[in-house]
């Protein structure tokens, strides 16, 4: 049984590997106790609550709880804090009962004098090994109820220094990966830009000291796409309390009478095997019960994308020529980017203006699909659905549709504004505008970008409380607009962009079929960008473009096989201006493309190994593995006179099953055995060597 409950006060809730358990305990306030390797027997925590009494500091601190509220002299960050209409700010509650329906346990509980009530979610996923939390609150009664925090979950762990893990960065450079021991004090990962942005994932790891394959590790990721808040703080009680979800910055939400709140959900897991077997954990979970039914079981198609070939000049006789070029290389959809509409020649003009330019296509986009479906590719295009230009007839028509303060210049990023998405107005145009590109014209893709945060909103809403909900709508209705969309048009493939990887996250994996992880295209670049994104999220999901060398952002000059092979790590998309590139890249990009759509069923499906990272090894290496099928890449950045001989252990294979392995054109027969534990000696010689081994188990 996945949950059980024992004398109607202590919860177990089971997967097939994990354990979680928390209780009711004598002051009635909700004791967590356990997370960790799978414990079956529930009587076993019958006297496990832990009092640690003190005379000066309240004991209420001292307790690992699931859901803590401000006050009642608790001084830790807590989960939870309110204002009632007589200005009371704890929520003092008793457990009022539960439910158990198979997989999911229900807790509510209810403040002991005032009419509001929260319900704590756990639903247990127990072949996949995680847990799914939430909560929703209720204002029974007649007043309004102030929240001010509303996390979705608080785990306890005990013992002391831990190191949280997360993800920094920038535009360009998302994904830096950080592991920052917490002996004392909080340390705080948030985003305030109305999206998850680049500064931050909403996710986190603890651990101690693991590594791929051993050490404990926790973890949990939110699925929300807005302002979000990770807190990790040390106790001086001896456990790291940790909590995830909206963040409380600028936040507020007002329940009036009958209404409810409900928390973006996390979903959460452990690993007693180190950081691999929770990155398989996550990306299995995220594929089979995130991904969109549509494209969840389906390997996504080598794309072409004209953007670096043409830039805002999108015309019908070029793309036409570049099309036939992009499926001489084997592209299986062709993109036009950035420029398709409204008088669109520069990023200071018609966002907002969503109609095909009559000078760039005189008799619409008709013809170019046309002639790219006679080419047997899909056809794709660019859309920035929230943003408008100044310079836009939808601006010069509805100037109060932006966010904006009174008194104030409206402030640009990227020479735009940003729409305000809690006006059903500016919802319902978005869904129409979609909705008739998607009817009129035969789009088999959208790539959905956002170039610049929100700002400037707390001016929107009646009273100040009200004002600081309007970051919680703009996600929701975000939500709204995606999932009409994909309603209607079911066949579509969506692609999350924001200015590269403003929008990796698990709120947007509900609704998009993969996500662009950064703007920055170097090949060496996004091998450690790939490598953090891999840790929570499927490499079927990161789409990796090749571009022409040298890159315009890191002026590196990159032989196109490496860069190739890194772009096969994970969706494979072509960016190089066909007209320019030379007959031999021409061949060895086709070659490439040719070999990659052998193996991406392995890459996009199989379960991913980083053998080595330049972050600490020689030279950097990944593996995936597939049914007795694996693919290994491995690069050298720096090459050394004497040093071209390396040694590399593959994972996850069988130990008595042979292998033939394909290296170089190179056959070898190896056990598995062998492959894991002695390793395989590759060559790899010169700046910028790669190279790519296929593994296949004898039958």
């Amino acid at each position: 049984m996945p949950i059980q409950v024992y004398e109607n006060k202590t919860f177990l809730l089971n997967t097939e590997k994990t354990s979680y358990v928390f209780k009711i305990d004598k002051n009635g306030i909700l004791n967590h106790l356990y997370w960790g390797r799978k414990i079956d027997e529930i009587k076993d925590f019958e006297d496990s609550e832990i009092h640690r009494e003190n005379s000066y500091h309240a004991c209420i601190d001292k307790t690992m709880e699931e859901c803590s509220s401000f006050g009642m002299m608790r001084y830790k960050e807590t989960s939870i804090k309110l204002r009632y209409s007589d200005g009371v700010g704890d929520f003092r509650y008793q457990v009022t009962g539960y439910e158990v329906n198979n997989n999911c346990l229900l807790v509510t509980l209810k403040d002991i004098f005032y009419p509001f009530q929260v319900t704590l979610f756990y639903e247990v996923f127990e072949k996949e090994n995680i847990i799914k939390r939430y909560r929703k609150a209720e204002n029974l009664g007649e007043s309004d109820i102030v929240l001010e925090r509303f996390y979705s979950a608080e785990y306890g762990i005990p013992g002391t220094s831990y190191e949280l893990i997360n993800f920094n960065g920038t535009w360009g450079a998302e994904f830096k990966r950080y592991s920052d021991k917490i002996n004392a004090g909080k340390k705080v990962y948030e985003s305030l830009r109305g999206s998850t942005a680049h500064v931050a994932n909403p996710c986190f790891m603890i651990h101690k000291d693991a590594e791929e394959d051993r050490g404990e590790v926790y973890y949990g990721a939110l699925e929300y796409s807005g302002n979000f808040k990770i807190v990790a703080e040390a106790t001086p009680y001896e456990y790291l309390n940790v909590l995830i979800g909206v963040s409380d910055t600028d936040f507020s939400w007002v329940l009036k009478s009958g209404d409810c709140f409900e928390t973006p959900a996390v979903y959460c897991g452990y690993s007693g095997s180190g950081f691999a077997e929770m990155s398989h954990t996550m990306h299995r979970f995220c594929l089979e019960e995130l991904a969109p039914k549509a494209f969840a079981e389906k390997p996504l198609r080598v794309l072409y994308n004209s953007w670096y070939a043409t830039l805002f000049d999108v015309r019908f006789e070029e793309q036409v020529k570049l099309a036939k070029k992009a499926a001489g290389i084997g592209a299986e959809l062709f993109v036009i980017d950035d420029g398709w509409f409204g008088n669109r020649n520069s990023d200071f003009s018609s966002l907002g203006d969503w109609y095909v330019s009559k000078v760039k296509f005189p008799e619409g986009l008709n013809p170019l699909i046309e002639e790219v479906n006679k080419l047997n590719m899909g056809f794709g295009i660019w859309i920035e659905p929230e943003m408008v230009n100044e310079d836009s007839n939808l601006y010069r028509e509805h100037p109060d549709w932006v966010y904006q303060y009174p008194n104030r210049t409206i402030l640009k990023g990227r020479n735009q504004y940003a729409l305000n998405l809690t006006k059903e107005e500016v919802v319902q145009f978005m869904i129409q505008f979609i909705d008739v590109l998607l009817t009129e014209y035969k789009i088999d893709y959208i790539k959905w970008d956002m170039n610049r945060p929100v700002g400037e909103t707390s001016v929107c809403g009646e009273t100040p409380e009200e004002r600081k909900e309007v970051w919680v709508k703009h996600t929701r209705n975000f939500y709204r607009v995606i999932n009409e969309c994909r309603k209607r048009h079911p066949e579509v493939e969506f692609e999350a962009c924001a200015s590269g990887g403003g929008r990796v996250d698990l709120g947007a994996m509900r609704y998009f079929d993969e996500y662009w992880p950064s703007d920055n295209v170097d090949a060496l670049d996004r091998l450690e960008i790939q490598e953090s994104y891999s840790y929570i999220y499927p490499a079927k999901y990161m789409r990796a473009w090749i571009t022409d060398t040298p890159d315009g952002l890191t002026n590196r000059k990159i032989p196109v096989t490496f860069a190739m092979r890194s772009a096969m790590c994970g969706s494979l998309g072509i960016g190089n201006n066909l007209n320019t590139i030379s007959n031999q890249e021409a061949e060895e990009i086709k070659k490439q493309v040719a070999v990659y759509k052998k193996i991406r069923n392995i890459v996009q499906f199989g379960k991913l190994y980083r053998l080595k990272s330049l972050t600490k090894d020689e030279f950097h290496a990944v593996q995936y593995q597939k049914d007795g099928s694996g693919i290994v890449f491995s690069f050298l950045i720096n090459g050394r006179y004497g040093k071209e001989h390396y040694n590399l252990k593959f994972k996850g294979l069988c130990n008595e099953s042979n292998y033939r392995i394909s290296a170089n054109e190179t056959v070898y027969e190896k056990s598995g055995a062998y492959l894991m534990y002695h390793g395989l000696d590759i060559v790899l010689k010169g700046d910028y060597d790669s190279q790519m081994i296929e593994i296949i188990k004898d039958r």
